[in-house]
């Protein structure tokens, strides 16, 4: 029998807590730079800096933390013609084409639970809100608001995802036509909640507060407007990301071009980092849409074998299935296989072999420690594989996808 992987995780029957989030480590800020577009990212307290080479002006900048490797995902806006979404590895490699021909792009933000992406189009006259799929090129891209006013700009965004609402900042000709405003994920339900606002910039949405800035600083209020005060005043910022792991926000700031930091009480204020260009929206790779959740995990009765976490994928890629629970009495656990093919019906690596109890788990391919693969798909070409489970007399096949 193939030694059992460390990777598999099952859910019992018990109270647990889901966490929707990852602890904050690093920032992510867009240098919109025509000279030397590029992310720049460093530790959370400026250390550790990196420049990481975009192939044209970064505008934003949002990390998904749940791919293996985490993703860094860049909307790209050139100085003429239209710009992209792009993601990439956090340093930089493996740069790919998620939506092309975007238009002014202004502000993404991840919904990493039903793996969507949001984006502002900011033209001034045309201004919209998009979302797409995140892990297939120009999958199910669809508007989801318009305005209908020229001279208006899009400028931040703010999502959350459990409850699947979305905040944005709207600029208009003075201070008098700015707003922000709220809607569902789908664009329904549109409600201006705070007006005026003094030319807002970057909105954030964390732990039932909004926190936006304007010509007044860094403010917050609650998720309907009410409650208003101000966090830090004077600051003049561009983009905001929210650190929930240390209760801190930081913002990148247009009077002097650097990143700050400030805590969740206004105390505490310092400068990061201050970059080679014009620091625009930047993000930790905390996520601050999500929260943490209790819940209770019931012992599962379907059978089920899900697709694959990224696919296509490279270099290693997530398996999740659950094994039923049984009608006999008195029968607890049987044997489970889980194994990928080649397309010719070759074996390539035997995953899980042993008996497992109703539940849900998760096995990472290749898994690490193997050997043959050495933690990741070095080994194996490009093309198309076949992995199976098999629970006693249950059998499902599904495909997935190497790309290098």
């Amino acid at each position: 029998m193939p030694p059992k992987t460390l990777w598999i995780i099952p859910l019992v029957s018990m109270l647990i807590q889901t966490v929707h989030s990852q602890p904050a480590t690093k920032i992510y800020a867009a240098e919109f730079d025509d000279a030397t577009p590029s992310i720049y990212s460093c530790n959370l307290d400026g250390s550790g800096s990196v420049s990481i080479p975009m192939p044209m002006r970064p505008k934003c900048v949002a990390v998904d933390w749940k791919s293996v490797p985490s993703k860094l995902y860049v909307g790209l806006a050139p100085a003429s013609g239209n710009g992209k979404i792009i993601r990439c590895n956090t340093d930089g490699t493996n740069q790919e084409d998620v939506v092309t021909d975007v238009i002014g792009i202004n502000d993404i933000e991840l919904d990493l639970d039903h793996r969507k992406i949001f984006w502002l189009q900011d033209t001034y006259n045309d201004d919209r809100i998009f979302h797409a799929d995140m892990d297939a090129l120009n999958s199910n891209v669809t508007q989801i608001y318009a305005t209908t006013i020229a001279m208006r700009d899009l400028w931040g965004l703010a999502l959350d995802a459990p409850n699947q609402r979305l905040w944005i900042t709207e600029r208009g000709s003075n201070s008098y036509a700015s707003y922000i405003r709220r809607m569902s994920c789908t664009g329904s339900g549109v409600t201006v909640i705070v007006s005026p606002v003094d030319n807002p910039h970057d909105i954030e949405y964390f732990n039932n507060t909004l926190y936006w800035g304007d010509r007044d600083g860094l403010e917050r209020a609650n998720t309907d407007g009410s409650g208003k005060d101000t966090v830090v005043g004077g600051a003049r910022i561009n983009g905001l990301a929210i650190d929930g792991t240390n209760n801190r926000i930081y913002w990148s700031d247009y009077s002097d071009y650097k990143v700050k930091r400030v805590d969740f009480d206004g105390t505490n204020r310092v400068d990061i980092a201050s970059g080679a260009g014009y620091f625009t929206r930047l993000e930790t790779d905390y996520n601050p849409s999500a929260a943490i959740v209790e819940e209770i995990a019931e012992l599962p009765r379907a059978f089920e074998l899900c697709q694959n976490y990224p696919n296509p994928f490279n270099p290693v890629t997530r398996i999740r299935y659950t094994v039923a629970q049984r009608r006999e009495k008195g029968v607890g656990s049987m044997e489970v296989t889980l194994v990928v093919y080649d397309v010719l019906g070759r074996d390539v690596a035997t995953l899980v072999n042993e008996r497992q109890a109703p539940g849900s788990y998760s096995v990472q391919f290749p898994a690490r420690g193997r050997s043959a693969f050495a933690g990741d798909a070095s080994g194996l070409s490009s093309g198309v594989y076949i992995y199976r489970l098999t629970a006693g007399q249950q059998v499902e096949s599904r495909k997935m996808v190497l790309m290098k």
